[in-house]
């Protein structure tokens, strides 16, 4: 049970086509995050209580955290008159 491993490549895969081209919150800083999660996880238990299903919540969540992040702050967008972000 569980996700199969070509659906999370795709997963994956789509995540990545979706980041913006910004220098910080791009696709290698949320796949460090990702593994980061799963580092931490791992070492504290936490992975070892959860199924599978909440796994890949866990680690999807890591991995979608920055998605489509224009790579500037709320305030800047708001102050900008940026409708799309709250402005």
């Amino acid at each position: 049970e569980g996700v199969g491993a070509e659906s999370v490549r795709r997963f994956i895969l789509a995540v990545r086509a979706s980041m913006l081209d910004n220098p910080y919150h791009n696709f290698y800083h949320v796949f460090d995050v990702m593994q980061t999660t799963n580092a931490l996880a791992t070492a504290t238990g936490t992975m070892a209580r959860l199924d599978s299903w909440e796994r890949f919540a866990l680690l999807s969540a890591a991995l979608c955290h920055d998605l489509e992040h224009p790579g500037v702050t709320s305030q800047f967008l708001s102050k900008a008159g940026d409708s799309t972000h709250g402005g």
